[in-house]
Parts: C-alpha cells; sequence; structure tokens
C-alpha cells in the first residue's frame, strides 16, 4: 500500500475514533442536553466522514465494517459507562479517562480489522481494502 492511501486510511481511523471518545466524554461529564447534542453530532459526522472518504456507497453496502460485531457490543458497554458515571463525583476525572480509553481501543481496533474501501483504480492495483 502506497504512503497517500495508508495516510487516508489513518486519518478516516483517527476521526472516527476520536469524535467516538469525545461524545463519550461529554455524556459522562455535561449535563443534559449536551449529551444529546453530542450523540446526534456524533452520527452526522460519522456519515459526512463516510462519505468525504467515499466508504458509503454500492460496493460497500451489505458488508460488515468490522471483522467482528463484539466490537459494537464492547463499544455499547462504553456508552452504557459513560451514562453510569454522568452526575457523579467521579465523572470529572473518569469522564476524560474513559474518552481516552475509548479513543485508543477503537483506533487500534479499526487499524487492525477495520476495512477501508479505496478507489476503483486503487482496487486494481491491490490497494482497495485496507
Amino acid at each position: 500500500m502506497n504512503t497517500k492511501v495508508a495516510t487516508t486510511v489513518r486519518n478516516y481511523w483517527l476521526a472516527l475514533a476520536a469524535i467516538f471518545g469525545l461524545t463519550l466524554s461529554v455524556v459522562a461529564m455535561a449535563d443534559w442536553p449536551w449529551p444529546l447534542i453530542m450523540g446526534a453530532a456524533f452520527i452526522l459526522f460519522g456519515v459526512l466522514h463516510g462519505l468525504r472518504y467515499r466508504q458509503v456507497g454500492r460496493n460497500v453496502q451489505g458488508t460488515l465494517a468490522t471483522a467482528s460485531p463484539g466490537v459494537g457490543v464492547v463499544g455499547g458497554l462504553f456508552g452504557a459507562a459513560a451514562i453510569l458515571i454522568h452526575g457523579t463525583p467521579v465523572a470529572i476525572w473518569a469522564g476524560p479517562l474513559l474518552g481516552l480509553a475509548t479513543f485508543l481501543g477503537v483506533y487500534l481496533y479499526l487499524h487492525r480489522f477495520g476495512r477501508f474501501y479505496g478507489h476503483p483504480s486503487e482496487a486494481a492495483n491491490g490497494m482497495g481494502r485496507s
């Protein structure tokens, strides 16, 4: 895989992992309605980010984006932890720590197992998937 494609894939995974970690930090620390606003912004950003990097399309639909659906369960557990610590005295330090742990975990998982669908010209060269 050439350097440009590797950088594109890394930037794609970094942005998705960062927005998820940031959203969990806000959910754990902020008062309502900010967690709802951040959740909606995360979904909107994820869709727009996928469109920007051409990860939404006919060739991508119908396949799982990751190697295992278990990562969704783990992500849900991190989200539940953020909701549980919301409003408690430990939320001030545990919220950012949870967000950082989520960011690192999601990025490392996506970097290792995530599928990135490249441009058709890259796919012909064997670089369509990362």
